[in-house]
């Protein structure tokens, strides 16, 4: 009698079991719905022909100031992505700028003597500063940085999908974004 009370017992608790074990309809997690606003990353262009490009140019706005150089009586600022101000600052309180040399994808610099340092993209750039109204491209080294990746945005999130068709790409910024539809 105990074998028959254990049989109908477990023969139930099998059946439950071997049940749970049966494949059921899959269900596929949803995709997260791009947001309609996100800050992101967006992509700089340049449509310039040469992007290798390097002159002086008369004094511009300061609109996105990068890092700062002091030698002598000369401040030289990078203007992100853009080329590098030149500024006398024999006076502190009443700064002049004097020049702008453009440098398309400039993020750093390094002044020794008359010579400046500096990126063009991803390629080391040397310039005779001996006159700023004339600078003068003394070597260059390619593909000495990473600086910038023409695919992808220095972080992660959402970022805005680079179209060719808007240029070359030359730099990365943080702005506010439409629904993007690319992420890392």
């Amino acid at each position: 009698m105990k074998r028959t009370s254990l049989s109908a017992w477990l023969l139930p608790m099998l059946a439950i079991s071997l049940a749970a074990c049966y494949p059921r309809e899959r269900v596929e997690p949803q995709p997260e719905p791009i947001p309609a606003e996100i800050d992101g990353w967006a992509p700089v262009y340049s449509k310039d022909a040469d992007l290798t490009v390097i002159k002086s140019m008369p004094p511009q706005n300061i609109v996105k100031g990068g890092k700062i150089y002091i030698k002598g009586d000369t401040l030289y600022q990078v203007e992100s992505g853009k080329g590098i101000h030149v500024i006398l600052i024999k006076q502190p309180a009443n700064p002049q700028k004097v020049a702008f040399i453009s440098v398309t994808g400039a993020q750093e610099l390094a002044v020794k003597n008359a010579t400046l340092y500096t990126n063009n993209l991803n390629d080391l750039v040397v310039l005779d500063i001996t006159r700023v109204d004339s600078v003068k491209l003394a070597d260059r080294i390619s593909n000495v940085f990473k600086m910038v990746d023409a695919t992808r945005p220095p972080g992660t999130g959402y970022y805005e999908c680079v179209d060719k068709s808007k240029g070359t790409v030359v730099g990365w910024e943080q702005k506010l974004l439409k629904y993007p539809k690319c992420r890392n």
